[in-house]
């Protein structure tokens, strides 16, 4: 599962979405940040999850001495998206892929006419 965040409390932007890989992209609107991370396939967690991910969130940041060294904002959201390892999921990826070229023999190789 990958998960995504949106926080709020910026200065670069009113709300922070990150993602995967580290990507961060900041917006001036919440529903700017929503369309954003919902068209990626991220969708909000159920409010048990989202709780117990909220509350690890906290006792992380608060485990830092002296605080956190830069600013986390105040979390509003977490969403996630399946990860692709289905078999269906799989087998359209490998179908988008191109076609590997047909091997020369080389010219070591003899080869035989009936």
């Amino acid at each position: 599962m990958n998960i995504a965040t949106i926080s709020a409390g910026f200065e670069k932007g009113d709300f922070l979405v990150r993602e995967e890989q580290g990507n961060r992209v900041y917006f001036d609107f919440f529903e700017e940040a929503f369309n954003y991370i919902s068209n990626k396939g991220y969708a909000r967690m159920s409010r048990e999850d989202e709780k117990h991910w909220v509350d690890l969130m906290n006792v992380i940041h608060d485990s830092v001495k002296g605080g956190m060294k830069y600013n986390t904002g105040t979390l509003l959201m977490v969403l996630s998206r399946p990860v692709a390892d289905s078999p269906a999921v799989l087998g359209s990826v490998q179908a988008d892929k191109p076609a590997k070229k047909a091997q020369t023999p080389s010219k070591t190789e003899k080869t035989l006419n009936p």
